[in-house]
């Protein structure tokens, strides 16, 4: 996944222009062929029994990454990354990674914005921005079988909106498989009704300032996994900087 550090940082300031200043989310196209994506679906949809969910029709599936190299190649995404040091920092860190799974008639979701902000007082402001969300779109995501919805422009809102506000601005994101819908983490946004006779799966990763606590965790990972982990991961799972602090601890602790 070879992407031109010229194409890669103009993309990245657009992208932020949007997520800060725009609509609060936009849709990066075609960051991978159907055919990985069609693979990550399968995984997911093959752990679907070790999902979690509320009698809503959603499966909600932990942390992923130790499952396939697949979700490891996702969350590094060179075009991803690139945005999400941009837009929380270069030492940016994995908040959340999970699959998603709409159930065909699964229920409408409730209103929210993203961890942390759904914890924290209203008002908070847009920048510096604490966390960004990635929608995978593992399959094309469509007005029928649940693109989800976002209000263009609520990042800015302040407070709480009444669901007649929301719907009144409300449009569904959609795209094909391969594409990834990120947003700002105050954006208000809501599951859809999935329509159709087929799950709807996706993967949902949120990338986080290094002093937000991870909502999920990260592992557990075996010492093969970790040996195999790039240097984009490592950071990811802030694992060298731990390490050496670790380290220097022990070093002071012996002296």
């Amino acid at each position: 996944m070879k992407v031109s550090a010229d194409r890669s940082t103009a993309e990245a300031v657009t992208a932020c222009e949007a997520l800060t200043r725009g609509d609060g989310f936009t849709v990066l196209r075609a960051l991978i062929a159907p055919e990985p994506a069609a693979v990550a679906r399968r995984i997911v949809l093959d752990h679907a029994a070790e999902a979690d969910h509320n009698d809503d029709g959603v499966l909600r599936l932990p942390n992923l990454l130790a499952l396939d190299d697949v979700f490891a190649d996702l969350v590094t995404h060179p075009r991803l990354l690139a945005v999400a040091h941009r837009l929380v920092g270069e030492d940016a860190i994995l908040a959340a990674v999970g699959g998603r799974i709409l159930m065909p008639g699964c229920e409408l979701g409730g209103l929210h914005v993203d961890y942390p902000y759904w914890a924290m007082d209203p008002g908070m402001p847009v920048e510096p921005a604490l966390i960004m969300q990635v929608i995978w779109m593992l399959e094309p995501f469509t007005e029928h079988n649940g693109g989800t919805w976002v209000a263009p422009g609520s990042q800015a809102w302040v407070g709480r909106p009444q669901g007649s506000r929301f719907q009144a601005s409300a449009i569904q994101a959609t795209g094909n498989a391969g594409d990834a819908v990120i947003s700002h983490g105050l954006l208000w946004h809501r599951t859809a009704v999935n329509a159709t006779a087929s799950p709807r799966v996706a993967l949902l990763i949120n990338y986080a300032q290094l002093t937000i606590k991870p909502m999920t965790p990260m592992g557990p990972f075996s010492e093969d996994y970790l040996a195999r982990a790039s240097p984009a991961l490592r950071a990811l799972l802030d694992l060298d900087r731990g390490r050496a602090l670790r380290r220097r601890l022990s070093v002071n602790v012996q002296s």
